[in-house]
């Protein structure tokens, strides 16, 4: 009887210690990809495309005739594009996510300027832009921050 209860009592044991061993190694696989060089990493290119999009979309808006702007808007496309495109570590998905936002909110208030859409419909998305790209700020800061322990989620 002893024995059987010996048994049963290491089998527990070593089941709880696989669950541990597993769940460290899960929670390694996941926190792994917020090693601070990733972050840095992606951080600098986020932050480098966020600069040359906005250079493009300042020089734009000085010459903002229908015609003019179809060079600088073909460049910002391609600069979202890009963006898009690039991998980044799990814990930085949301910030890229809203980079991403308002680059396109940008290229759509120039698709509708060019369209001879309403003033509100222009602003509605300049609007959304800047949400997006404060979001942007403030989650790319938070992720800076908790490296390399982010939750990826």
């Amino acid at each position: 009887m002893k024995t059987r209860r010996f048994l049963w009592w290491g089998s527990a044991v070593v089941l709880m210690a696989a669950f541990a061993i597993g769940g460290s190694y899960t929670w390694y696989s996941f926190a792994r990809p917020c090693e601070m060089d990733a972050v840095q990493d992606a951080s600098i290119f986020l932050v480098t495309q966020m600069k040359r999009f906005d250079d493009v979309y300042v020089s734009a808006t000085d010459n903002p005739s229908q015609t003019a702007i179809i060079y600088p808007v073909a460049v910002l496309q391609q600069i979202l594009v890009d963006t898009q495109q690039v991998a980044v570590p799990a814990c930085m998905r949301t910030a890229k996510n809203e980079l991403i936002n308002y680059m396109q909110s940008v290229v759509r208030a120039f698709e509708a300027y060019s369209a001879n859409k309403s003033d509100t419909t222009i602003k509605g998305f300049l609007d959304d832009s800047y949400i997006h790209i404060r979001n942007f700020r403030v989650e790319l800061d938070a992720v800076n921050k908790c490296a390399p322990i982010c939750w990826p989620f």
